[in-house]
């Protein structure tokens, strides 16, 4: 995956004026989700952290936050067809 790193000076302000980056969105996440999530797996490397967050953000786009193991495995069919692995 791609991710677009931003910064945001905060002794200047807390919304970049240009492009509109703030902080609030990314710090809730992280702490509300993914810090449960790799808490959950008993922490992880750095070295798979990408991995990890990458695993994360897929799994929040296409499963239901409480889904049973039936229903996970049923969204996972669905997306594989939803999302075929396109021929080179």
């Amino acid at each position: 995956m791609h991710y677009e790193h931003s910064w945001v000076n905060h002794t200047l302000h807390f919304v970049d004026p240009v492009s509109g980056t703030h902080t609030n969105t990314i710090e809730g996440l992280w702490e509300m989700h993914i810090k449960c999530h790799i808490t959950a797996m008993r922490g992880c490397s750095k070295k798979y952290l990408d991995g990890y967050i990458d695993e994360y953000m897929w799994r929040s786009w296409f499963f239901p936050t409480m889904a049973s193991p039936g229903e996970f495995m049923c969204e996972l069919v669905q997306a594989v067809q939803r999302h075929p692995q396109q021929e080179e």
